[in-house]
């Protein structure tokens, strides 16, 4: 060998020689028609530090590496240009040995050193297989790269021989993560791991196809649509591939797909999906889940060339295209599209569908977070790492286990390329950031109850969200620190308060006002169904009606899953506004509605005995009438009115 294989894996790390010089894209309508052959060559390669085969252990359990023929083997000159010679087709073995073969192209002459880069080898480990390094779906991880060096010992009539078997060394750490809770005293299982750097500079993608120019496969009838189902009148899914933006398959309920075929087998190393025309204004139409397939003639199942699972790289824009790279590149005839879930949950659409292979070859590195997803919620994942920061790196790991989320940080770690770590880590639970109440405020008369709750929780991932509740006024309401009842004592104003358990110290607060037996409140808790539409309704609750005095005048309660915004909201297009009217024998004595805001009510013809106030400390907007009348007119002199709704009335009564 001419070179030390670290050497070479530098030089390979380095990237910027190596980048493509054009991303411009190259469309044709048919199949493209491979170069002649130059020489043919084969070669015996192992995985491996040896040239025998070689059984990788963690903790005595054998690491296996085993070859499958769609895997391909890069040949590059000395000089590392940006296009390979020619790739080698692994024989399928169940070792870690193999036959490479294949034709190459270009200047090869003896004693020539050729370097040999293999981005991919499947491995079997006992409890869990899958690929080294990672994508974001599956326990199915890729190797970053694997690198050989042979020398060429004779060309013999267009045939290569070299002077050495190919010994493929791989370029990352293999670690096993045991993963314990806080105190270490119990197994987490988690079902997904991610591990990040503070340096970024982890590894999670090497493509040798990654961003050099490419052939995109598309055309009047290049692909023949086969079967698939779901589609609206005129947007079918044959709409998928008709090489036609304006038109779309859109379609509801669920389980969409869609079967094609080409003329001969074609290579496919990623596909375009575009958005439809109007998807600037529906992006929750956007696929998310799904699936490509392929296979050739003859073949009795489908081979999955990539999965997206949670997946939001579709622009929220119409008509705008999305590249995605395959998992696993391949040549196939015959094509499956399985859409399990889009964005939103509804309707799912796009206009358009292009498969295409790479024209040449991108040396760049991509880095951020290495992801494990198991199959099953696992305590032991094991990952291939590689760090390209030259010294020592702080890692965090982030454990997803059920719906909760737990931490771990750790400074100084350098990990080896070649060398294999078993490691405990104890995880800490992450913690409540913020609390939401479904009420920032309440009114209760003495004797009444009405329960709080939470509504939301930041991040969504914290592992205990559980509160405490508690009263600072326990003379005017009290709470049950369990279920958030709240009981109203005495009149007065109380603050009830939502503690997290979790030791975060966050909290979130409720605002009481209890008022005296016989008062009556109007709020989200008992007129959700208020509905006044000029003189032809009125509403009564409690023995108070509310009534509009004339055609164009109206007063509806808004329902909003933001309790917060929820509330009445009065309008008047004419003159003569609302009247209150309180139960047979009685007088209102006060009348208090609370607002979402000021709009409208600051500057409003409110009417006689009505005053508009705000405590720009609490940010509480209140529109109150006193005095002593069985009705009271709102509103009576103003024909143009839309104010912020109102959130509760109070209504004290003699």
């Amino acid at each position: 060998m001419k070179k030390d294989i670290r050497t070479l894996a530098a030089l390979l790390m380095a990237g910027a020689a190596f980048t493509a010089c054009s991303d411009k894209d190259e469309f044709i309508s048919e199949q493209p028609v491979n170069p002649t052959p130059k020489y043919s060559m084969t070669v015996q390669a192992s995985m491996g530090e040896e040239v025998e085969t070689r059984g990788l252990y963690i903790d005595g359990k054998a690491l296996k590496v085993k070859w499958a023929n769609t895997d391909e083997v890069a040949v590059f000159p000395d000089n590392w240009s940006r296009t390979p010679l020619g790739m080698l087709t692994a024989a399928a073995s169940e070792t870690g040995s193999t036959t490479l073969s294949g034709d190459l192209t270009g200047s090869v002459a003896v004693n020539d050193n050729l370097h040999l880069l293999f981005p991919r080898a499947e491995w079997s480990y006992t409890g869990q297989k899958g690929i080294l390094l990672s994508d974001e779906n599956s326990i199915e991880k890729k190797y970053d790269y694997a690198l050989a060096d042979v020398e060429v010992a004779a060309i013999d009539a267009e045939k290569i021989t070299t002077t050495v078997n190919a010994n493929l060394a791989s370029q990352q750490a293999i670690v096993k993560f045991i993963l314990k809770n806080n105190d270490g005293s119990a197994d987490l299982a988690a079902n997904k791991l991610t591990i990040s750097a503070a340096s970024n500079k982890l590894v999670t993608n090497k493509s040798y196809r990654g961003t050099g120019d490419k052939t995109y496969y598309f055309g009047s009838g290049y692909y023949t649509v086969d079967g698939g189902n779901g589609g609206f009148s005129g947007e079918g899914y044959g709409n998928l591939v008709d090489n036609n933006e304006s038109t779309k398959w859109c379609t509801d309920g669920s389980g969409w797909y869609i079967e094609f075929h080409t003329a001969s087998p074609i290579r496919v190393d990623g596909y375009m999906l575009r958005t439809a025309g109007d998807t600037g204004s529906e992006p929750g139409r956007n696929p998310k889940d799904w699936v490509l397939k392929g296979k050739n003639e003859g073949d009795p199942t489908w081979t999955t060339i990539d999965t997206k699972s949670n997946n939001h790289d579709m622009p929220a824009a119409s008509n705008t295209r999305q590249d995605f790279d395959a998992d696993a590149p391949g040549t196939y005839k015959y094509f499956r599209l399985e859409i399990t879930a889009n964005q939103s949950g509804g309707i799912m659409q796009l206009s358009e569908m292009q498969l295409f292979k790479y024209a040449s070859f991108e040396m760049g590195t991509s880095y951020g977070n290495i992801t494990v997803t198991p199959d099953a919620a696992a305590s032991e994942l094991t990952v291939a790492l590689r760090n390209e920061n030259a010294g020592a790196d702080t890692y965090t790991l982030t454990a997803t286990v059920g719906a909760s989320t737990y931490t771990f940080e750790k400074s100084g770690v350098t990990f080896e390329n070649g060398k294999y770590y078993s490691i405990t880590v104890k995880m800490q639970p992450k913690k409540v950031s913020s609390i939401t109440l479904n009420k920032s405020s309440i009114n209760l008369t003495i004797g009444s109850k009405q329960t709080l709750s939470v509504s939301s929780v930041s991040p969504d991932d914290a592992v205990d969200k559980s509160v405490t509740w508690s009263s600072n006024a326990t003379g005017v309401a009290t709470v049950n620190s369990t279920t958030g009842e709240v009981t109203a004592v005495a009149e007065g104003t109380a603050t009830i308060t939502a503690t997290a358990n979790d030791g975060s110290g966050k909290t979130a607060t409720c605002s009481v006002k209890v008022y005296p037996e016989g008062t009556v409140v109007w709020d989200q808790s008992n007129i959700s169904d208020l509905s006044v539409s000029g003189t032809y309704h009125s509403y009564t609750k409690e023995g108070i009606t509310l009534s509009a005095n004339a055609d164009m005048i109206d007063a509806n309660w808004y329902s909003f899953v933001d309790e917060s915004m929820s509330g009445i909201g009065f309008i008047t297009r004419e003159s003569g506004g609302f009247t209150f009217t309180a139960p047979t024998g009685k007088q209102f004595t006060q009348i208090e509605m609370t607002l979402k805001g000021p709009a409208g009510w600051d500057t409003a013809s409110l009417g006689t005995g009505w005053s508009y106030s705000e405590d720009p400390m609490t940010g509480i907007y209140k529109v109150t009438w006193t005095g002593t009348a069985a009705s009271v007119g709102l509103l009576t002199g103003d024909d143009h009115f839309s104010g912020e709704g109102v959130k509760s009335i109070v209504f004290l009564l003699e």
